[in-house]
């Protein structure tokens, strides 16, 4: 614990010291994997591994943006061993095997005898999330290695397999058998908890586990502990994944999709309909089906998500999209339900993107001067923002252009 202090201690020091140049990097040990081991053996520490593919893009904006800032670089370098391997290249294909690297990218901590003690996968953002990875990987109590002890030796309680779970999430790891084991240690009683409605809301995704079943059957006592529009939501995510991973499955057939519809249908969610109505849209446009997308856009949005400020700029974009291969009379009465859509978006929460979309719309319509009078507020608040305005330029560009024929 004391050595874990220490580090923290250095860690605030260079944090504070760092100033606003950044021009130092983590230093890779690009050796083989042999005399990896052996520098670690000799120095006493444990290694720090990217595990990376070359076409990652994430790991690519990790390796620009996080290895070469200061804070990060001063205290991996002093801390750690620092590696980096190509997992399908190489020495990198045997490693990607020994550690389960099934995702990219993935960040391991291995100790001198070359056990995995500590795994995480995905890019974060912020500069603390590493040097906090970091501290947990170095600390014999927190790491993933001593929660795998943990549980190995019978550990139960409620708090604990929450943690462990969130360890695992973070590993890519499997959570079944934990998630199943652990409440089928349950009592009744202990189902309608706080805790337990925690695991279930973050890690149950399976519409044929007897955990959601259990979830649907007590939407209403959840509801209780909870908040009746986080369980509803809860149960839509769940429904409206199975339907959507059927879709995509090459050897779906119609027929077993309308059979998991109807499945859904027959478990008394009273939410079942707008899940049913979400996933249909999602088919008919992965499918190019665009008479069908339409028609129920047109005929079922204001029903389901009269008020959602992503879903009603989302539908109208894809309307925008799709209505450009009609011609402008076949497709005027969906770019008007279109356009108040998103006018609604706008009205709820003026962003970039919907003002850009609500311009576009407008402008194909034929009402110039509120398309350009949009546009320039797209641009504003993406300059506001400080995010590109390129895109909106361009479009601005092209609707400031004289009609043909006039001058």
């Amino acid at each position: 614990m004391k050595k874990i202090i220490l580090i923290t201690t250095i860690v605030i020091t260079m944090a504070l010291s760092d100033g606003f140049s950044q021009n130092r990097s983590i230093q890779f040990q690009m050796k083989p994997w042999s005399e990896i081991l052996a520098q670690a053996k000799k120095e006493n520490k444990l290694i720090f591994m990217d595990a990376f593919a070359s076409w990652c893009g994430p790991c690519k904006w990790m390796a620009a943006n996080i290895f070469t800032n200061d804070t990060v670089a001063d205290f991996y370098n002093k801390t750690f061993i620092c590696t980096s391997f190509d997992m399908e290249k190489g020495e990198g294909l045997s490693l990607r095997n020994k550690f389960d690297v099934r995702a990219y990218p993935t960040l391991l901590f291995i100790n001198p005898e070359g056990d995995m003690v500590h795994k995480k996968v995905g890019a974060a953002q912020k500069i603390q999330d590493y040097i906090n990875l970091g501290l947990t990987a170095l600390n014999p109590d927190e790491c993933l290695i001593a929660y795998n002890k943990k549980y190995g030796e019978g550990d139960r309680d409620p708090l604990f397999i929450r943690a462990y779970l969130g360890r695992l999430t973070d590993a890519y790891m499997p959570l079944n058998d934990v998630l199943q084991k652990y409440f089928a240690s349950l009592k009744e009683e202990e189902m309608l908890t706080r805790t337990s409605w925690n695991i279930i809301y973050n890690y149950v995704d399976d519409m044929n586990s007897k955990e959601f079943g259990y979830l649907v059957k007590h939407e209403k006592d959840y509801g209780k502990i909870s908040t009746k529009d986080s369980v509803e939501s809860k149960i839509s995510d769940v429904y409206l994944q199975a339907l959507v991973q059927l879709s995509r499955n090459a050897n779906m057939t119609d027929d077993n999709y309308k059979a998991l519809k109807q499945k859904i249908k027959d478990s008394g969610f009273l939410g079942a309909d707008k899940v049913i109505f979400t996933a249909d849209l999602n088919l008919y446009y992965t499918r190019g089906e665009k008479q069908k997308y339409l028609d129920l856009a047109y005929n079922g949005l204001d029903k389901y998500y009269p008020n959602d400020y992503n879903m009603l700029n989302r539908i109208s974009w894809n309307v925008l999209q799709l209505c450009s291969v009609y011609e402008v009379g076949l497709s005027k009465k969906y770019l008007e339900k279109a356009q108040s859509w998103v006018k609604r978006s706008v009205s709820a929460k003026s962003e970039p993107a919907n003002n850009d979309i609500y311009a576009q719309i407008l402008f194909k319509l034929g009402e110039k001067d509120e398309a350009i009078h949009h546009e320039r507020i797209a641009i504003a608040l993406a300059k506001q923002q400080n995010v590109s305005s390129k895109e909106y330029d361009t479009t601005l560009k092209r609707m400031l252009e004289p009609e043909p024929g006039k001058h």
